[in-house]
């Protein structure tokens, strides 16, 4: 990537909105933080980022709404968005595909797993947003007892690992990346 790719990062958390904009612009990026959803709308008004990262839990609004409405304005349906939620669940992916987002991580995340996100994110050549399928990562439901209601614990590195809020049984998942 290079620096002509504006990536807007919409998160109100300091340490995690520092760690994301640093390693961001190491691997190239131009980095825009803002604190609240008024304040990306302003600026998507002014200037149209490459990639939008959007915390959900905003002070000032739903990160749904935002995304939502960073999608309707105009030249917003080329903008690829990032949602990052501390919510693993069917629920929230059927939410965040409908809200047209790209791509969907845990919050927090492991900062080079986001910059490799956005990269991806960029790549893609399909105009439409993701599946539901594709923003759970493959996690769709809990092996023990079927429930859809499952939340991220710890991340180590590439590996993840899940509880079921219903049962309680946990597990890990190890992402394997492809072969180059």
């Amino acid at each position: 990537m290079t620096a002509e790719h504006l990536v807007l990062l919409v998160n109100d958390i300091p340490d995690h909105a520092a760690m994301y904009a640093r390693t961001l612009a190491a691997h190239g990026f131009r980095v825009h933080l803002v604190r609240s959803g008024r304040d990306a709308l302003d600026l998507v008004r002014r200037t149209l980022p490459a990639c939008a990262i959007i915390d959900l839990r905003l002070p000032d609004m739903s990160g749904w709404e935002l995304c939502r409405r960073m999608k309707s304005r105009a030249g917003g349906t080329g903008l690829r968005i990032v949602v990052l939620t501390p919510e693993l669940s069917r629920t929230c992916a059927i939410d965040s595909a409908r809200a047209g987002c790209d791509a969907w991580l845990t919050h927090p995340t492991i900062a080079e797993d986001l910059v490799r996100t956005v990269k991806r994110v960029l790549a893609l050549e399909r105009s439409a947003p993701a599946s539901p399928d594709e923003a759970l990562l493959g996690v769709v439901a809990c092996a023990a007892c079927g429930s859809e209601e499952v939340r991220p614990t710890l991340r180590m590195s590439s590996i993840q690992y899940y509880c079921c809020t219903t049962c309680g049984f946990c597990w890990r998942v190890e992402l394997l990346q492809p072969a180059s």
